[in-house]
């Protein structure tokens, strides 16, 4: 590292990006290396070097909080006063196109008489045809057999061979826009695609588009009228889009026009290996073929995670090696782990997300919104945050290791005495199992299978009555304190022929259960710790991240069909996604995956 003549400090990679002047460039960048400092660092330099009274600035990216990041390191760590006003331009590259290209000229193309307008997400709903559908039963299922063409016109568009495709979830289309199904026998267009084909030019005429129409369209225009892509590719000195590999064949189509229409000094920077956008008609090739014909610049230093998790997660990238540079994290001696849960099984969750919330309060990692994130594939995977998740406690952890039952039974006494039985009962209940057969098996669970287990062997009557003498063998926890209680409890014990006894971490023996228990987790969106899609953290660090992942890879293959086989055609997206979710931690990196896939996970990260 070094100081540079600004007044901030940047690596010997990432002035590559800093000082690169001119010509056309495509930046290679891992994970965690900095990349939008580096291209906010780039125009904190052009803006002090350059006069830019005539020609200015544009920074492009494929989300609004992406556009703010760099804005906002423009302001913090460069001094620059934001938002930069003309001749420059900041924000996503759709408002990039809308501004200069289709509000001003897509009537050009449209043949509407007045300025167009943006319907559909996420503009203005579009509602015209919505209701007009007829569906009939068949096969004891709901089918749709008519709709007014109009009611799709928000949910299509044309590709770049003018092709119509869904830009919505497949099953909102309510006919095949497949290549097999897009023609009939006779080589014509589908009726009821070409009804919804002139449906949308109908609606052109009357100046509508939704967001994926303005780019089409303003694709058009661009390659119709020259002088207009001479007159924007002038307007700006420097094009920078970061999150380059997210973009379509469209977009990728349109910087192509600017670049022979002027634009000499463009900037790609992106990562292939972290395109998850393929659903969005996003094709990271494009970015691959722009890194074979331009200048090249590559970013493998990783400034974020630490070498462990840099080594665990480089079997998933396309980067030889990837460097852990940042001093403060990159010898962390935590080495990355892949747990196995029970499919469909809640509660075999609960002792890895134990785990993982103990591991942050060992290596002094505070469980917030900011530091701690639990992520997932796809949100039914949220059962697994479901109501067992009530009261973990994430400040503090009394608890003892392979002691985690202490918990339940103290927490499930909590919910009986706030008049939540059955909760409380399904606690102490696992707690008293947990505690019991521990005794022979420190790594003993009970899960809801064994509990019917019991249930069946015993007979319901006999093991309810034996769970239930535990529960009110339990002290009132009310204004009491944990040592206190757990003596209590055990002193109770002793009198009984149970032989188990429940201990915790002495040093926490003087806090109040109330305090223990304050905070409620069954609403997810009050959870201490951020939950939430891969994508949505797209970007994003934390300082220890649990990734879950299911069975089946999205609606493609089972995660272990494709790490055996290889990758079908469209599925090289799932492993990217699961890359972008490991690579988001400075520290802690847990994995939990189907217990009979633990092993194939272990082999393909090691």
């Amino acid at each position: 590292m070094e100081t540079n003549t600004f007044t901030f400090v940047i690596s010997e990679q990432q002035k590559a990006i800093v000082e690169y002047d001119a010509g056309c460039v495509v930046a290679r960048a891992c994970p965690g290396s900095g990349k939008t400092f580096s291209v906010a660092a780039r125009i904190a330099r052009l803006l002090r070097e350059k006069d830019f009274s005539k020609f200015g600035i544009a920074a492009m990216s494929f989300t609004n909080v992406a556009g703010e990041e760099i804005s906002h390191k423009l302001s913090r760590s460069f001094g620059i006063h934001t938002p930069l006003g003309f001749p420059h331009f900041i924000g996503t590259i759709d408002s990039f196109i809308n501004t200069y290209v289709f509000l001003p000229f897509g009537h050009l193309i449209m043949g509407c008489n007045s300025r167009p307008q943006l319907v559909g997400q996420p503009h203005r709903s579009w509602t015209k045809g919505k209701g007009d559908k007829k569906f009939v039963r068949v096969k004891g299922q709901q089918k749709c057999v008519s709709a007014n063409p109009d009611c799709y016109f928000d949910c299509t568009s044309f590709d770049i061979n003018d092709l119509l495709y869904p830009i919505v979830a497949a099953q909102e289309i309510h006919f095949s826009l497949k290549p097999d199904k897009y023609y009939n026998a006779n080589g014509r267009v589908n009726k009821r695609v070409q009804d919804v084909i002139d449906s949308k030019f109908k609606n052109y005429r009357m100046g509508y588009a939704n967001q994926a129409d303005a780019n089409y369209i303003s694709m058009k225009v661009l390659a119709k009228y020259p002088l207009i892509a001479r007159a924007i590719a002038n307007k700006f000195q420097y094009f920078i889009i970061d999150e380059a590999q997210d973009t379509d064949a469209i977009q990728m189509r349109i910087i192509e026009i600017l670049n022979v229409a002027g634009a000499k000094n463009i900037m790609l920077i992106g990562d292939r290996d972290q395109a998850i956008y393929e659903w969005n008609n996003a094709d990271p090739s494009l970015f691959d073929s722009k890194y074979a014909q331009w200048n090249k610049i590559e970013l493998t230093e990783n400034w974020r995670s630490s070498q462990r998790i840099c080594d665990f997660t480089l079997p998933l990238s396309s980067f030889p090696r990837v460097r852990a540079a940042r001093d403060e994290v990159s010898n962390f001696d935590y080495q990355p782990v892949v747990k196995g849960y029970v499919k469909n099984d809640t509660a075999s969750m609960i002792p890895i997300l134990q785990e993982f919330f103990a591991t942050c309060e060992q290596n002094i990692v505070p469980v917030n919104l900011s530091n701690v994130a639990v992520l997932f594939r796809g949100k039914t995977m949220r059962k697994y945050l479901g109501s067992n998740l009530t009261g973990i406690e994430f400040g503090i952890v009394p608890w003892l290791k392979n002691q985690y039952h202490v918990r339940d039974i103290l927490f499930g006494k909590v919910l009986f005495e706030r008049g939540d039985a059955r909760k409380g009962y399904q606690l102490v209940e696992k707690g008293y199992y947990d505690a019991a057969f521990k005794l022979s098996d420190p790594h003993y669970h009970c899960s809801a299978t064994l509990v019917q287990k019991y249930v069946d062997e015993k007979g319901f009557m006999v093991q309810r009555t034996e769970v239930t003498a535990f529960l009110k063998l339990l002290p009132s926890t009310k204004g009491q304190r944990i040592g206190s209680w757990i003596q209590e409890v055990n002193l109770r014990i002793t009198a009984t022929s149970l032989k188990f006894r429940l201990a915790i971490d002495h040093k926490h023996r003087n806090l109040l259960v109330s305090e223990i228990f304050s905070r409620e987790a069954d609403d997810l969106d009050k959870l201490p710790f951020y939950n939430g899609t891969v994508h949505s953290v797209k970007g994003r660090t934390f300082e220890a991240v649990l990734l879950m992942l299911d069975k089946k890879a999205g609606t493609h293959s089972n995660y272990i069909s494709i790490l055996r086989n290889g990758p079908r055609v469209g599925e090289e997206e799932e492993l990217r996604t699961v890359y972008v979710g490991l690579t988001r931690p400075t520290k802690i990196l847990m994995l939990a995956v189907p217990k009979e896939d633990v092993g194939q996970w272990i082999v393909k990260l090691s």
